[in-house]
């Protein structure tokens, strides 16, 4: 009892430095100013409380990723001007709203003392700009491309000439932790020489390998397989429910899989079986590419010895970036209302 507690002491403490550490990644410490585009459209299109909507929108989807923002009254639209009016901010973001037929075109670019980083994106409605917003903001702070800045809040569906599907966001991972089985397992070492050792484990350290897919109903399906000391393994199919969309999310969910636990050296089929599970946990920097997961999991494994027991683990997963991530020339159509277009795909 007092090593499960040691255990799980250490657990703690390494949850709080890891959220120390995460944090201090998440936001930055960087001056940023942010200016006003000119615009120019009629009021049968876009009028200026629509333009101060959008300002509104882009600005609080920055503030997500900076502390320190300050909002320009002036107006830039060029980078000559962004450059000559940045009052001392070591990052200048300005942007153009652009129409082009009935679609509406935002183009935002991101100067530093060292480089320069452009986004661009085209909705075909007005009612799709809080979408376009959020996708752009994070674009810009993270300095990626509008296809990996994809996430749980601004994901949009995409039509095929076949079927109607929607896209999930994909991440790979690892985890560790323990094990703890109701009853003390034991293992027994059979030695070439006819010798039997037999060791009791009052709980097992854990390690697996994970794919995380996140869909838009706010679910997602979790793939694992790992092992544990002496000769554990096992493989299961988790189905999770998050409890909102938000950086942190708690959530629960249900599993079916397979585990082996033999007893000795030997292979035996009795110590193996299907295996049901419920788990419960947290997910921590949910919309971000780098997640961390706080997790408890019941497991009831239907071998001869009928074994069940506990998981405490914490896991880290990161979103699976495409071969083509270099920026496109094109801009990215994002169209949800009233019906989906084809996304090109010019990436």
């Amino acid at each position: 009892m007092h090593s499960i507690f040691y255990s799980l002491t250490r657990m703690k403490m390494k949850n709080v430095i890891l959220y120390i550490f995460f944090y201090s990644l998440v936001f930055s410490d960087d001056n940023v100013i942010v200016f006003k585009p000119n615009i120019s459209f009629g009021s049968d299109f876009l009028d200026q409380n629509d333009a101060d909507t959008i300002h509104s929108l882009f600005t609080d989807g920055l503030s997500l990723y900076f502390k320190n923002i300050t909002i320009s009254e002036k107006v830039c639209s060029e980078k000559a001007c962004a450059l000559k009016s940045s009052n001392g901010a070591n990052i200048i973001i300005f942007y153009k709203l652009q129409k082009l037929g009935s679609n509406l075109i935002f183009s935002s670019t991101r100067l530093n003392l060292e480089d320069s980083f452009s986004a661009k994106i085209t909705a075909k409605n007005i009612e799709d700009m809080e979408q376009v917003c959020l996708r752009i903001s994070k674009s810009i702070a993270l300095q990626e491309s509008v296809d990996s800045s994809a996430d749980v809040d601004n994901i949009t569906e995409v039509d095929s000439d076949e079927i109607s599907r929607r896209t999930s966001l994909g991440r790979i991972g690892l985890s560790g932790g323990i094990f703890i089985p109701f009853s003390d397992y034991e293992y027994t070492e059979n030695s070439h020489f006819g010798s039997h050792e037999t060791t009791k484990y009052s709980n097992l350290v854990k390690l697996n390998y994970s794919y995380l897919s996140e869909f838009k109903n706010n679910t997602a399906l979790l793939i694992e397989g790992g092992f544990a000391s002496p000769r554990v393994s096992f493989m299961d199919l988790n189905f999770i429910k998050f409890d909102n969309k938000q950086d942190t999310s708690p959530f629960y969910g249900a599993g079916v899989g397979y585990f082996s636990l033999p007893r000795d050296s030997g292979y035996s089929p009795n110590d193996s079986g299907p295996a049901l599970s419920l788990q419960a946990g947290l997910v921590l920097y949910r919309t971000y590419n780098l997640n961390v997961m706080l997790r408890s999991k019941f497991i009831q494994v239907f071998n001869d010895s009928k074994d069940k027991g506990l998981i405490f683990d914490v896991g880290v997963h990161w979103k699976i970036k495409s071969p083509n991530y270099k920026q496109s020339n094109y801009p990215k159509v994002i169209n949800r209302y009233p019906i989906l277009d084809i996304i090109l795909n010019r990436n």
